[in-house]
This record gives C-alpha cells, sequence and structure tokens, in this order.
C-alpha cells in the first residue's frame, strides 16, 4: 500500500512545478504560497473534526507539532516558489531529487541514525537514474542558474530534514494531523510576507483560472498529497518517504510525453526502469532510528 500511495503521490506532485509556473506570472512566490496552503488547510478542516484530530493538537510539545511541518511548507515552498522564476521545470524536478541524499546524511550525521546498506543503494540507484534523465532530458544544463539551483537545494535540504524530525518525533500524530498542522503553519508563515510583499494578491482571485489552478496546487496536490506523504512517512520511514522526489521528474516528462506531446528519449526510459527499481530496494528495508 505505501509504494502505490507513494506512486499516486508522484502523479500530484509531479505537476506541482507546472501549476506553479502558471501562477508565478501573475503571482508573487510567497502569495503562491499562502493561498496554497490555505486551499489546502481548507480542504482537511473537516477531516480533522470527523476524525477528531483536533484533540491532538492539546498533547505536550505541541511546539514541534508546530515547528516541524514550518520545515516542509512554508520555508522551503517560497524559496522554491522563488527559484522557479529562473529555472526550467525538469530541471527543477532533477534538482528537487537530491532529497533522499540529504535524507540519508541528515538520518546518519545530525540524527545519528543507522542507515541500512540497501537503502544507500536505493538512494544511489535513484540518483543514477534521475542524473540520466537530466543529461538525456530535453532541458541542458544552460539552463541552471546556479543562484536559483543553490536556492532550490536549500529546499529540498529543509524538506528532507522535516521528513527525518516527523519520523523520529511525531510518529504519534496522525495523518490528518500532521497534514492540517503543516497547511496551517504554512498559512500563518506567509500570511504576513504576502501582506507585504502583494497586499492585493486576493484581486487575482476573481478569475476562475486562477481558483482553479489554486484548487489543483492547494486542495489536491497539497492537501490530499500531505496526506499520502504523512501516510508513506509513518508508514515506511523518510528516505522511503522521500524517494518520491526520484519519481517527480518521471512523472513530469511522461505528463508532457502524453498531454503535451513531448518527445521522450532512451535516456528516459532507462532512468525511469533505476527509479523503479531504487523504489522497489527502498522499500524492502526501512532506516533504523
Amino acid at each position: 500500500m505505501p509504494t502505490i500511495a507513494l506512486l499516486v503521490l508522484s502523479l500530484l506532485w509531479g505537476s506541482t512545478f507546472y501549476f506553479t509556473k502558471l501562477l508565478l506570472p501573475e503571482f508573487h512566490p510567497i502569495s503562491i504560497v499562502f493561498f496554497r496552503c490555505l486551499f489546502g488547510a481548507i480542504l482537511l478542516m473537516p477531516l480533522l473534526f470527523i476524525g477528531k484530530g483536533y484533540k491532538e493538537l492539546s498533547r505536550k510539545k505541541i511546539y514541534l507539532l508546530a515547528g516541524i511541518p514550518l520545515l516542509s511548507a512554508g520555508v522551503p515552498w517560497i524559496i522554491m516558489s522563488s527559484s522557479l522564476r529562473h529555472l526550467d521545470t525538469t530541471v527543477s524536478a532533477v534538482l528537487n531529487a537530491t532529497g533522499p541524499i540529504f535524507g540519508v546524511l541528515l538520518t546518519l550525521f545530525v540524527m545519528k541514525g543507522h542507515v541500512e546498506k540497501q537503502e544507500k543503494v536505493s538512494v544511489a540507484v535513484g540518483f543514477t537514474g534521475i542524473f540520466i534523465a537530466f543529461l538525456f532530458g530535453p532541458s541542458s544544463v544552460g539552463d541552471v542558474q546556479f543562484t536559483s539551483a543553490l536556492m532550490l537545494l536549500l529546499a529540498v535540504s529543509l524538506y528532507a530534514l522535516s521528513a527525518v524530525l516527523t519520523n523520529r518525533f511525531l510518529h504519534g500524530y496522525s495523518v490528518v494531523t500532521l497534514s492540517f498542522v503543516t497547511m496551517v503553519m504554512g498559512t500563518l508563515f506567509a500570511a504576513p510576507l504576502m501582506l507585504f510583499m502583494e497586499p492585493a494578491s486576493y484581486r487575482g482571485l476573481g478569475e476562475f483560472r486562477n481558483v482553479f489552478l489554486f484548487f489543483m496546487l492547494g486542495a489536491i496536490n497539497s492537501g490530499v498529497g500531505n496526506l499520502l506523504y504523512y501516510y508513506i512517512v509513518k508508514s515506511r520511514g523518510a528516505i522511503f518517504a522521500l524517494s518520491i522526489t526520484y519519481l517527480m521528474p518521471i512523472t513530469t516528462i511522461l505528463l508532457g510525453f502524453f498531454l503535451l506531446h513531448e518527445p521522450v528519449g532512451i535516456g528516459t526510459l532507462i532512468a525511469l526502469l533505476l527509479v523503479l527499481y531504487s523504489v522497489f530496494l527502498s522499500k524492502r528495508k526501512d532506516v533504523e532510528q
């Protein structure tokens, strides 16, 4: 079941860069994060009350529940949205695929955890596949701008840290609670920044196109996506969950092939096989904390 959830999540998050790029001409990156989190929180709120997840909000160490999700939504999403202004969509997805590598490094050197050899091999195999997709894909290295690339790598490292910390400290919270708090904290973090940078951004919601894009990006990709993501983290561990970043660029390329009729080369097909094999390796053994 976690593997199926990972594949579904790759379809949702594989289109995140696309929706963000469509919104960037009309909205500041901070505004995109605010409305993305807001739409996600609105979708998840009924589930929180139906499942009585709100009772978990009174537990001790609430500061961990409030702080750790900021590392997976509010802070990295703003950095990521800003970097996308100057990065090609496919290149962004490839850089985002460094997540499992950061996950392994953080688990070993920050959390002092133990990573099985099988996990290390799966990370190496998956990144090899992504590197092949990068070399033979539609984008070229010349499209990468150094500063924007560093910003995106910073966002990915924060995202990986959030996954590792969630698996370590927030394992007792339900998937719905974790997802809802992530969206709420992202909204609260982005709100004052949005009011300072683009206070009239709400006017853009007067167009149905923008509302639809935010619904897809916020409610579906982020709201439903976070439910799947935290389910994977809790059931299979942080590094397996971070392998979603290997599937995302492949999903982006395949969606481009089926929906936009973009060419797919032999390198992409080889990369797809390596990525799927890395997911297979990753699910065989979990990280021992």
